[in-house]
């Protein structure tokens, strides 16, 4: 066995490591590209292979954001063939990647949750392996999340009346247009500048997969899809001035994005990372789908 670093050329050999080994996290070849090779923190040195016999076994993506507190470092992801588990091979590639994120400036190293390009936010809770390999190799979790999911067959998602209530109060609901960039990087930088990236994103796409709330012209609400895990139904973000809140504002919002996710043909839209589980049962019928913990290592 030997580990060298990933080529372009191992596309497809590496989409059919991971559709046969992450049973909960199927990959298309765009799929793939994007959470690989398109992620802007992308670095090949911290991309590993282990060829064995002219063959992919195992694969650790590892990457380092450079977050305002302090550079974070993160295992996006690994997948080790199953006949060559237990058997040192994802050690040997976490040994060889963490050394390297330290390096970077990285003192803590989580697994999976490398937002705003990422796969899952963790692992889920059915990889009792993973769970296992990371814990034996000094990873502790320090919490746990969901995902939910919502039936779009269920109803058409139409929010005339809803919208028409809120114009009564001076609220303006539209999709976004390129023109309002600034406004919105304006508008996240003062409440969410955690996810200006993934937002700037759906103003690239066609349509636009961003709503907006305006009140007196100024943005006081989005929400978004298609931000992350491109054209898999995937919702969010979204967020409302908390001066505006309990007016309704979030759930039109939310469910005129449901309406497109619906139109491009999916038949179940994927809320990741959720906080309000509620609110999305409230207004989506969504239902917890997938329950992840999340994981991280100090280490310095």
């Amino acid at each position: 066995m030997k580990i060298r670093h990933l080529k372009d050329t191992d596309i497809e050999d590496l989409l059919g490591l991971c559709n046969r080994n992450l049973h909960y996290d199927q990959m298309t070849p765009e799929l793939l590209e994007e959470k690989v090779w398109e992620d802007k923190d992308f670095e090949n040195d911290l991309a590993l292979v282990v060829e064995h016999e002219n063959n992919l076994v195992a694969f650790i993506m590892g990457l380092v954001r450079k977050n305002a507190d302090e550079p974070l470092g993160y295992v996006k992801l690994i997948v080790v063939e199953e006949k060559y588990q237990r058997k040192g091979v994802g050690r040997r590639l976490l040994q060889a990647v963490e050394p390297m994120l330290l390096e970077r400036g990285a003192k803590r190293v989580r697994v999976c949750e490398s937002a705003p390009n990422y796969l899952t936010p963790g692992i889920d809770a059915r990889y009792t392996r993973a769970m296992v390999f990371f814990e034996k190799n000094g990873y502790e979790r320090f919490g746990e999340t969901w995902n939910m999911e919502a039936d779009l067959s269920r109803e058409d998602f139409d929010t005339t009346a809803e919208e028409q209530k809120l114009k009564q109060q001076g609220i303006e609901i539209r999709r976004a247009i390129m023109g309002d960039l600034e406004d919105i990087s304006r508008f996240l930088q003062q409440h969410w500048p955690a996810w200006i990236e993934e937002v700037q994103r759906s103003l690239l796409n066609y349509p636009i997969s961003l709503h907006l709330a305006l009140s007196e012209g100024k943005i006081i609400a989005f929400s978004g899809y298609d931000c992350n895990n491109f054209n898999t139904g995937w919702f969010g973000p979204m967020g409302t001035d908390p001066q505006y809140r309990g007016l309704g504002i979030g759930g039109v919002l939310l469910r005129r994005c449901l309406a497109d996710i619906k139109k491009q043909g999916h038949r179940f839209a994927t809320i990741p990372w959720v906080g309000p589980i509620a609110f999305y049962l409230h207004y989506a019928g969504a239902e917890i789908s997938r329950v992840f913990y999340r994981y991280q290592k100090h280490l310095a």
